[in-house]
């Protein structure tokens, strides 16, 4: 009994404290060691962005009329150099042969007795003063084929002039004149308007007039244009002894007959084509 007082938890095993837990045990210095698994990334769903894209800035518009500009006004600059005589020279060529040719009237019903009929200037009855007609220049020899050709640049409009100041009932070449349907503007295709107080020749798409008989435009764009883009391209007509009217080679350069959707110094009319009518022809 004194013993168990002694040592009371010898008979009451309750009261024994729990044993120890063992250590862990440390790998050994040389044993592997597994990694720890990553986990994968998780995608992350993204707001849509709430800033609008932004503008191109606004000196780019700029920028690009400027260039735009640059670019027409270099053109312009090389307008003169472009050597429009060799273009006009293979224009006209795919139509006939540019030498010397009677003047025949475009066999078109309009012009009534007078299509495709040869012009003689002894004729007041066919080809009355201030009266007009189209020809075409070089022809194909053939008035009905010219009739149908659409192609301006080798299109001529043949006008007797007004009796009377301008010579129109003169039995002579002079009576005449032919001036290219193109517009030196910006080749539209202009017409004779025989009126009482409008003897002019007139572009229907910007107004351009040009007086006669000299060609010289004197109202509207081509007006304001400066020598000698401001006057007509025109033909040279002779007539023989008989009274037949010819077309004459034409000279294209700008102080002669001039170039076609270009221009030609009026002054030429005066200095080399009327003389050339009131010389006889061959």
């Amino acid at each position: 009994m004194e013993d168990d007082k002694k040592n009371p938890s010898s008979s009451n095993p309750a009261a024994q404290p729990p044993p120890a837990r063992p250590s862990p045990v440390p790998p050994s210095a040389g044993a592997p060691v597994a990694p720890r698994p990553i986990p994968p990334p998780v995608a992350r769903p993204v707001a849509p962005s709430l800033v609008p894209p932004s503008a191109p800035p606004k000196s780019a518009g700029r920028r690009t009329f400027l260039k735009l500009a640059v670019a027409v006004g270099a053109i312009l600059a090389l307008v003169p150099f472009v050597p429009w005589g060799d273009y006009l020279s293979h224009s006209v060529g795919s139509s006939g042969t540019a030498g010397r040719q009677k003047v025949t009237i475009d066999n078109n019903p309009k012009y009534g007795a007078a299509a495709g009929k040869p012009v003689n200037v002894n004729d007041l009855t066919t080809f009355p003063p201030d009266s007009h007609w189209v020809i075409t220049y070089p022809s194909s020899g053939d008035p009905t084929q010219d009739a149908q050709n659409p192609d301006t640049f080798v299109k001529f409009e043949l006008i007797r002039l007004p009796a009377g100041e301008l010579g129109g009932d003169a039995m002579e070449a002079t009576a005449f004149v032919a001036f290219s349907k193109v517009c030196v503007h910006l080749w539209c295709s202009p017409n004779y308007n025989p009126l009482p107080t409008h003897e002019d020749y007139e572009c229907p798409c910007h107004g351009s007039i040009y007086e006669i008989p000299d060609g010289k435009a004197v109202q509207g764009p081509a007006s304001e244009q400066p020598p000698p883009t401001n006057a007509i391209p025109m033909l040279t007509l002779t007539a023989d002894s008989s009274g037949q009217l010819f077309i004459e080679v034409p000279v294209w350069d700008v102080d002669h007959n001039g170039v076609i959707g270009y221009g030609r110094n009026y002054m030429s009319y005066e200095d080399y084509i009327k003389p050339a009518a009131e010389g006889e022809g061959s």
